[in-house]
């Protein structure tokens, strides 16, 4: 939707693309705070406010033409912290008792969440797949689908602890067959460059 882009990024071009990605640290920040301080509805929230500024980011660098690798590295990382940030807020949720102790299953959909982009990343360093524009190596879970999934389980977790755990193991199914998908993609699409 182009024209809704280009009025994000008209709209909120009084902040730098980069601003915008540091204050969604910030933000989260306060959020990952406000689930500690027993407030996850408040925090949740807060979450998607911080989702928003990321979106909003990538916005303003195109509308104003100045988007840059730097930008793109400093994106890419001010989202692992965040992501990282949202999964430490489940571990301080009640949940009922799970098929593996809850500290385990929240360790794994910690792992598996941060894995997607660093074998892109490392595929691309390496030269394996050469993929700087993370099109080559597509994945079944770009940001949007599990953060949706985490803001919703810290948002549900007071009404319905069952219901929040079924999310935590929708995420790491998600994310499991993205890290799978990632793989096996980085070794089919690497006979298409030289393995030098």
């Amino acid at each position: 939707m182009p024209r809704l882009e280009k009025w994000v990024g008209k709209s909120f071009a009084f902040l730098s693309p980069n601003t915008w990605t540091t204050l969604s640290l910030f933000v989260a920040l306060a959020a990952y705070s406000a689930v500690l301080c027993k407030r996850p509805f408040l925090g949740a929230v807060i979450f998607a406010v911080s989702a928003f500024m990321d979106l909003i980011d990538g916005k303003v660098a195109r509308y104003k033409g100045n988007a840059t690798r730097l930008g793109a590295f400093w994106d890419g990382t001010i989202d692992r912290f965040v992501d990282t940030l949202m999964i430490l807020c489940l571990f301080s949720l009640e949940f009922p008792p799970a098929i593996l102790p809850v500290g385990i299953l929240l360790f794994l959909l910690l792992f598996f969440t941060l894995l997607p982009p660093f074998i892109v990343a490392y595929a691309n360093h390496r030269g394996a797949v050469p993929d700087p524009t993370e099109k080559v190596i597509w994945r079944f879970a770009f940001r949007i689908e599990y953060v949706v999934l985490f803001i919703a389980a810290i948002l549900i977790n007071s009404w319905s602890p069952a219901g929040s755990l079924y999310l935590v193991y929708a995420a790491l199914l998600l994310m499991v067959a993205t890290v799978i998908q990632s793989i096996i993609l980085v070794f089919i699409k690497s006979r298409d460059y030289p393995q030098q």
